[in-house]
């Protein structure tokens, strides 16, 4: 039975706030476009998404306005780009809604149909999410080829990292990837590698090193440069080598779907 070639879906999560994942999921993107890979990121964090800010582009229209003509049977296949926010000739953004309250009115069944009409599209889907192990945040996990699950070296987040790690064994997920993000700009390091590996009950599958640390990250995202600052972290270092087989690992899980006769 012939193959058809789909694109990746990888879903960026974490059990808490404030631990990089949306810059990870840009400097995902950003090695993606260096292999040539037309990506598309969907911002699944719904209230406080902030995709389309980190890129500087203004938002038109979302993932909201898509659910909403899928509800009410005014999608049209022929119009689907206007949902759809090009960066650039690689990078393609769905992005959350404008309104936080629209993020209520997104139901799963719609998220699983955008899945299944756009993989097949690109060569990745980035699912950027919230920290909420929400219905739609499930959804994407189901339908992903690889999960990574970003943590930092701090007691509640591994904690949290830990009971994640259980849930996903209680549902029998197993294409989680515990990334483990050193590259936040902070100098506490409280617990070893072995002590995180033993609190966690499970190994790291990489290490965000610290020379990625983007400095004057803020100043950057305000002035609509930070794409261009997670550009200059891509060098022929060996922490951007590393990286690099990190991203080509992820791209060999999952498979190819078989065309139904």
């Amino acid at each position: 039975m012939p193959t058809i070639k789909r694109g990746k879906v990888i879903t960026i999560t974490s059990m808490k706030g404030g631990v990089g994942k949306t810059i990870t999921t840009l400097l995902l993107a950003a090695f993606l476009k260096k292999e040539q890979k037309r990506t598309l990121i969907i911002d699944l964090d719904l209230y406080n998404g902030d995709i389309a800010f980190g890129l500087d582009v203004d938002i038109k229209s979302s993932i909201y306005n898509l659910c909403d003509d899928m509800a009410n049977n005014r999608y049209k296949t022929d119009e689907e780009s206007s949902y759809i926010i090009k960066y650039d000739e690689y990078i393609d953004i769905l992005s959350s809604p404008k309104d936080p309250r629209q993020a209520t009115k997104i139901e799963g069944k719609y998220l699983e149909m955008i899945l299944k009409r756009y993989i097949n599209k690109y060569d990745v889907i980035l699912i950027d999410t919230n920290h909420i192990l929400s219905v739609n945040n499930m959804i994407a996990f189901e339908m992903s080829d690889a999960i990574i699950n970003i943590f930092t070296n701090d007691a509640f987040d591994l904690k949290n990292t830990r009971n994640f790690m259980a849930i996903c064994e209680n549902i029998h997920v197993d294409n989680v990837y515990l990334v483990l993000n050193d590259a936040l700009g902070t100098k506490k390091e409280h617990f070893s590698e072995y002590e995180i590996k033993t609190i966690i009950k499970n190994n790291i599958s990489y290490v965000i090193p610290k020379s990625f640390y983007i400095k004057g990250m803020d100043k950057a995202i305000v002035d609509g440069r930070l794409f261009t600052m997670i550009d200059k972290v891509i060098t022929n270092s060996k922490d951007t080598l590393m990286f690099n087989e990190f991203v080509k690992t992820l791209l060999k899980t999952g498979g190819d779907i078989n065309e139904k006769e």
